[in-house]
């Protein structure tokens, strides 16, 4: 190989060894100075996990989570602080090996670069070799997603490193042709998709770069098979966390079960990525792999008989496609629209921008080596001198104009990034809490998480139990909550399930804790708890108090609660509010530079905290202005509307009931209008639970109808009550609210209420549009209402006057029917089932209704002829083979039952009514052998605490020879 000159060996030392290292201590000293030393949401997981904030340990990360475990020892206030130290040094070096990339990078793809080196490794010298170097390292280390996750403390920044070094090790290959480089590189690429899932995504590019740096020589099976097993081993961490996670004294997850789950994560990213963001993804390569895979391409010297217009256009194409890497490059710094964390792909595609930040280095390099380096064997004419200066001096520009936008867009911002919002907001939190010890409920860490350290820090201070109520299936973290409460929390009965634990059982639980301690919900929510418990807001928090058994419906607001609520958020707007409107932008600079960002479509940039704070408040404030609106403060309600949207412009709820407020106020009130789906104005949700959890409740008829039928399907019964009472408050006009209250209040036990909206519709039939199928319908709610009151003859009467009037009417013999069948009369049912079967003989409900009705009433033989003619037509109506199963049972046909029965059970071998049966045929058959495994296998799958279980549990001790 021939020898470097003395003078580009000095060049080139200093391009590529000493200058990364100024680099990365650079780097290091700004990150330092700009330090995050509190809880954000980049640190969060991380904190919580060594802090005790996490009930189990976390699964996700592995190796930074071996790297950081002895951390669990310092004090909890120093976890933040040396996690951010942590991440400072891993950005530092990450920056540090982006420069030693870009100085090692081959700058000889063209054949104008060819001309323009003076070496024949492509590497660029002379005395603007640095300037590519350090514009690189400056457009990604002030990038914002960049430096903000360079000194917050969450992984993000060691992901990268390993991202970074395994790029260096390709690079480093291609210079020495040392394979250690390339086993460095698979063992680290395997660590990098343990930690990652983009690296995951990643790998066909890091195979492609490996078969461009070795050539043919990457398909040695010797190398192959050495690769495979270097990469395998990086990618034996998955255990890592399953591991350490068996330390943990609250771990409940098994081994291998705690592995597919990480695994499964992984799977669950890149599906969800692939499926829903492709779009995005080609969008955040478009300036990062994409000019990667042109830069590979090494382009032959220009030679023979060409054109001179075909060179030159050729020469221009290249210029052109380097100078879009170049703008478009430093553009994507500044986080225009196209940008990964601009479309929410996270900060886990910073590896993306770190090879946009490398492709800037490329183009920059090009045209100074091009423009700015004589070429051997040529000399430039004075136009062509004067050409070259003006393209020097533009790339300068694009670069350091890039670079002062850059620290100006950001710095500001990232001088806020110290912990500060999420502990404002916990401190706000903390004021509103009673001075007694309470129990704060939240289905959201991110919010909960913070709160808790900060009570933490309150040694003095009432003993507040933080529940996560995502968790609260588990039974055994109501163990540790009765731990970590002293026993206040009440321990499971030893009846208990031994698995997930239902609505019901976390329903008595709580209601059991309210009666010792007050309970409050962190936000504003919805789902049942809150059919047990009504919320009452207190500024940032709501207390939930049981409903007593003579309220059905939550009050609106007292004026007492109304002028708390606005006090609170009064005196939070001069603060909290006023900060956050800044860091917004909402109260933005309107200076040139700031335009010039807006003209670019930059602007300036939001902490991920900033806006998790605002949505939070904005949500706050939308619940908050539904109860004043409700309790008659329209125009207080409108004010919370407005502020609502303020924090969080995307807040479809506050919007939709700031419009209806304003056309309340001014007297055009609009009534429920249901032209199609509403589900079609929700754009970014994707559904009814994402939109009212994240912004807030409507309080507009359209919606509110809505709102209310999703509750109902939800079988959130009160909470439907509540939003159709509102619409029939809104809506006088009405049909379908009120028709719904009247099923509902049958269906939480209140026939009076019923009757109530009945006599409404009846006495203004023209006004609510009633047909003559509103009529049956009212008729149908009139006389279950009665039945459900005791009131039957006169129901019988009702029923009996209305057959009368349309004997043939097939819906009017059906609801007359199932009025009795509801009422459990089975005698009144039964001929109407008849008279349905006159006039429609194919009704295969009716048949399905009479059945039942004949059982009930023990008709058995009638029930089976009816089933015999369903099962005709429909032979596969599962439901009528059981219930023939069980009529021929009764009646002692047990070779017919049990044939039925086996029919069932090759189609439902886990449902225990057919072992019931089966077991019931082999007692008569005295097959005691039979009859035992049949009541094992009900055992197994029946509900417990029945009556009939207990049955079958003493029929098993007989049939086992037990003693009772």
């Amino acid at each position: 190989m021939t020898t470097q000159p003395q003078a580009m060996q000095q060049e080139r030392r200093f391009v590529s060894v000493t200058l990364p290292w100024a680099v990365a201590g650079t780097a290091l000293l700004l990150y330092l100075l700009t330090l995050n030393r509190g809880l954000t949401v980049g640190n969060l997981l991380s904190v919580a996990g060594l802090n005790g904030l996490q009930w189990q340990p976390g699964l996700g990360s592995p190796v930074y989570t071996l790297l950081t475990w002895p951390l669990r020892w310092l004090p909890a206030g120093a976890v933040p602080v040396v996690l951010s130290v942590f991440s400072a040094a891993c950005g530092a070096a990450v920056l540090g090996l982006l420069a030693r990339c870009v100085a090692l990078l081959p700058y000889d793809r063209t054949p104008l670069e060819q001309m323009a080196m003076r070496n024949e490794w492509g590497w660029l010298t002379g005395r603007r070799a640095w300037v590519p170097v350090v514009a690189s390292c400056v457009m990604a280390g002030l990038h914002f997603p960049f430096w903000d996750r360079a000194r917050d403390g969450g992984p993000a920044m060691f992901d990268l490193l390993l991202f970074a070094w395994v790029v260096r090790c390709l690079l480093e290959y291609r210079t020495d042709a040392r394979e250690g480089w390339l086993n460095q590189a698979a063992f680290v690429y395997g660590l990098g998709m343990v930690e990652n899932w983009v690296m995951v995504l990643l790998l066909p590019a890091f195979v492609g770069a490996l078969m461009w740096v070795m050539g043919w020589s990457f398909f040695r099976v010797r190398f192959l098979v050495r690769v495979w097993w270097l990469g395998l081993a990086g990618c034996a961490f998955y255990l890592a966390t399953p591991l350490l996670a068996k330390l943990h004294a609250e771990m409940t997850v098994p081994f291998w079960p705690a592995v597919k789950m990480v695994l499964a994560e992984q799977k669950n990213q890149l599906l969800g990525h692939v499926l829903y963001a492709r779009e995005a993804l080609v969008l955040a390569g478009l300036f990062s792999l994409i000019p990667l895979v042109v830069m590979a391409v090494r382009f032959r010297p220009l030679s023979g008989d060409i054109s001179r217009v075909g060179s030159n256009l050729t020469n221009f194409s290249f210029h052109l496609l380097r100078g879009i890497f170049l703008v478009g490059g430093v553009w994507v710094a500044l986080e225009p629209p196209v940008a990964a964390s601009r479309m929410g792909l996270g900060t886990g595609f910073l590896p993306l921008h770190w090879l946009g930040a490398l492709v800037v280095g490329y183009a920059a390099g090009y045209f100074l080596a091009v423009f700015g380096e004589r070429r051997r064997s040529f000399r430039w004419t004075p136009a062509q001198q004067r050409r070259n200066r003006i393209v020097v001096a533009g790339v300068h520009v694009v670069l350091w104009v890039g670079a002062a936008l850059l620290f100006y867009r950001n710095f500001p911002v990232i001088l806020t990034a110290d912990g500060r919002w999420l502990q404002q907001y916990a401190r706000l939190v903390r004021e509103t809490l009673p001075q007694r010890a309470a129990v704060l409920l939240s289905d959201d860490p991110l919010r909960l998480w913070p709160v808790a350290s900060v009570l933490r820090k309150v040694p003095d201070g009432p003993a507040h139990l933080c529940v996560d109520t995502r968790l609260l299936t588990f039974p055994e973290y109501h163990e540790a909550l009765r731990r970590w409460s002293d026993g206040a929390w009440p321990s499971l009965p030893t009846n208990a399930p031994s698995g997930p634990l239902d609505a019901g059982w976390l329903i008595d639980r709580l209601l059991r804790v309210a009666q010792e301690r007050p309970v409050y919900y962190l936000h504003p929510s919805f789902g049942y708890y809150f059919e047990y418990f009504r919320p009452v807001p207190h500024g940032l928090v709501w207390e939930l108090q049981p409903y007593d058994s003579a309220t059905l419906l939550p009050p609106v607001m007292d004026r007492a609660a109304v002028e708390e609520n606005l006090r609170f958020w009064r005196q939070t707007a001069q603060g909290a509010l006023v900060q956050l409107r800044r860091a917004l932008g909402i109260a933005g600079s309107t200076n040139l530079l700031d335009r010039v960002l807006v003209g670019l479509r930059v602007g300036r940039p939001v902490l991920t905290d900033v806006r998790l704070v605002a949505a939070t408040y904005s949500r706050a404030l939308t619940w908050l202005g539904v109860g004043l609106q409700r309790a008659g403060e329209w125009e207080a309600g409108a004010e919370c509307f407005r502020q609502a949207l303020e924090l969080n412009p995307q807040n479809l709820v506050a919007r939709i009931n700031a419009e209806y407020n304003r056309s309340v106020r001014e007297g055009r009130p609009t009534r429920v209008k249901l032209s199609g789906p509403v589900e079609n104005q929700f754009r970014m949700y994707r559904n009814w639970d994402q939109v009212i959890g994240d912004n807030g409740l409507f309080d507009e008829p359209t919606f509110t109808y809505e709102q209310g039928r999703v509750f109902a399907q939800g079988l959130l019964f009160r909470q439907a009550l509540r939003e159709f009472e509102r619409v029939r408050e809104l809506d006088p006009e009405d049909l379908a609210s009120r028709m719904w209250l009247g099923h509902l209040y049958l269906t939480v036990g209140h026939p009076e209420r019923t009757l109530e909206v009945v006599g409404e519709l009846r006495r203004a039939p023209d006004r609510f549009g009633l047909t003559f199928t509103n009529q049956i319908e009212l008729l149908g709610l009139e006389g279950t209402a009665r039945m459900m009151l005791g009131q039957r003859e006169e129901t019988h009467r009702l029923l009996q006057q209305a057959v009368g009037t349309g004997p043939t009417n097939h819906f009017l013999l059906a609801m007359c029917a199932q009025v009795y069948l509801r009422a459990g009369d089975w005698t009144n049912a039964i001929p109407l089932f008849d008279r349905q079967l006159l006039v429609m003989p194919n009704d295969t409900d009716a048949m399905m209704n009479k059945s039942y009705a004949c059982l009930q009433a023990g008709r058995l033989e009638e029930a089976v002829e009816v089933l015999n003619r369903l099962l005709e037509l429909q032979p596969n109506n599962h439901r009528a083979l059981l219930n023939r199963a069980i009529a021929r049972l009764r009646l002692g046909r047990l070779d017919e039952s049990w044939q039925d029965y086996q029919q069932l059970l090759q189609l439902y071998p886990n449902v225990h009514q057919i072992h019931y049966g089966l077991a019931e045929i082999a007692w008569r058959r005295r097959d005691t052998n039979a009859a035992l495994q049949h009541y094992e296998a009900y055992l197994e799958w029946a509900p417990r605490q029945t009556v009939e279980y207990s049955n079958v549990m003493e029929r098993v001790r007989q049939l086992r020879g037990e003693g009772s």
